[in-house]
């Protein structure tokens, strides 16, 4: 009987190994909910009037799920420009432009109404190693 639990114990440490303790993942990546669906350098927008470098991209949620979305282009002066929708709901577009881009983006999301993560503030965009 000893031999047969411990032949048990064994089996059962080599299944959790070699599944490498896959548990079931809480947290969905929802930024994968994002496909970029176009960009444009020179794009028109009447809040860039005198700039010779305005840049504009575009994301669609791609998933069932409503998300929380903030997009940020970078300006030529390194600073980021920022974009938010609270509700993009499944299907609908986010856009965000730089007046003189580098041509640089990023873009973060979370489920609605999901109050445990929170969209980064602009102070920490900007404020972070990403030139």
């Amino acid at each position: 009987m000893k031999k047969l639990l411990t032949s048990f114990i064994i089996l059962g440490a080599a299944m959790l190994l070699l599944t490498g303790f896959n548990l079931p993942q809480d947290a969905k990546d929802y930024t994968t909910c994002l496909r970029k669906v176009n960009k444009k350098f020179g794009a028109e927008t009447k809040l860039c009037p005198a700039s010779s470098k305005p840049y504009k991209v575009w994301f669609v949620n791609d998933c069932n799920d409503t998300l929380a979305v903030k997009l940020a282009v970078q300006e030529t002066s390194k600073r980021w420009r920022t974009f938010v929708r609270l509700q993009l709901l499944p299907g609908d577009t986010i856009s965000g432009y730089a007046c003189n881009s580098t041509g640089k983006y990023l873009y973060y999301a979370k489920q609605y109404a999901d109050n445990s993560v929170e969209l980064p503030s602009d102070e920490e965009i900007n404020s972070s190693n990403i030139h």
